[in-house]
């Protein structure tokens, strides 16, 4: 490693959406930034984006494009296609990563946007038919599968939950004319679910589930019960569990909600660690593309105001 690194005002780990707007709100404040971008997104699907004004029903990989594009214009955006394996706060402040080449940055200001990784349940099936058949939102994908005769939802792991499970299922009732709850051999949450939602005629069925199986068409899932019976579905909602996968969180010291997000203060996105911020999907249970550019923004508006005006120069690491 060299004796001297330049300095950039922030390094933003993670291309997503959150950490271009972040990067889009720094340039705007005349700050450099590095964004390390491992072009591996936690919708791999690319399945489309909805509830995103002027880019509904678009690709997500096509909006990061442009974002791209539209930062390395500034003068003042550098990306690096390789992801970080190290990071650390120096003595003096300052924030060293390294990346998987081997390569070492110097920044004043730390952004993880380094998303999540989805818990998928262990039943048989689930993850190859999760984003075919299984949606985790049916205000993001139900328009495009209203109409089918009937619909599930899968009560089970994070959605073992009475007030969880009833709101979604009713958000999915709005899209079919049947609706049933899976709650796959738990009795006592059947007997609870039965009571919240059976006087809106959605009906429970409490049979283990042991595999789940593509259906004959669109977004069909075949339900394949221990007792032997098949069951198929128009589409399946879930909505799996999820946690930060990076090393980097531990790394730093960095505290981890409940629900396995950083821990952030709002509005800017503030760590428990100075200097350190956390936007979009690592950092909130709302990963929708919206609030990850809307926490992009506030995370790089609260960096920006811990910068000074004039910000270039090099120090020894």
């Amino acid at each position: 490693m060299a004796a001297n690194l330049t300095i950039t005002d922030a390094l933003i780990v993670g291309g997503g959406h959150a950490g271009l707007s972040a990067a889009l709100t720094l340039y705007r404040g005349l700050h450099t930034c590095i964004v390390f971008d491992t072009h591996q997104p936690r919708n791999k699907w690319d399945t489309p984006v909805h509830i995103m004004p002027t880019w509904d029903d678009q690709k997500a990989e096509e909006k990061r494009k442009i974002s791209r594009e539209e930062l390395l214009k500034s003068g003042l955006i550098r990306f690096v296609d390789f992801g970080i394996e190290e990071v650390s706060k120096t003595g003096n402040g300052l924030f060293r990563v390294v990346d998987t080449r081997g390569e070492a940055w110097l920044g004043r200001k730390l952004l993880l946007s380094i998303g999540s990784t989805n818990l998928f349940p262990s039943i048989g099936g689930y993850e190859e038919n999760f984003a075919r058949g299984i949606f985790p939102c049916m205000l993001q994908f139900g328009y495009e599968l209203r109409g089918v005769s009937s619909a599930g939802l899968l009560a089970v792991d994070t959605l073992a939950s009475v007030p969880h499970a009833s709101m979604l299922a009713q958000d999915a009732y709005k899209f079919t004319d049947n609706m049933t709850v899976y709650t796959s051999a738990n009795p006592e949450l059947a007997h609870a679910m039965q009571n919240e939602l059976g006087s809106y005629g959605i009906a429970v069925d409490d049979r283990e589930i042991i595999r789940l199986m593509p259906g004959p068409s669109k977004a069909d899932v075949t339900i394949k019960f221990q007792d032997g019976a098949e069951k198929t579905e128009g589409f399946l909602v879930h909505r799996p569990g999820t946690r930060v996968a990076s090393k980097l969180a531990s790394q730093l010291g960095l505290e981890i909600t409940e629900f396995g997000d950083i821990r952030v203060s709002p509005p800017f996105c503030q760590t428990n660690i100075p200097g350190v911020y956390a936007a979009g999907d690592c950092a909130s249970p709302m990963k929708i593309i919206p609030n990850a550019i809307s926490m992009g923004a506030y995370a790089g508006a609260g960096i920006a105001r811990e910068l000074p005006r004039a910000v270039t120069g090099n120090a020894a690491c």
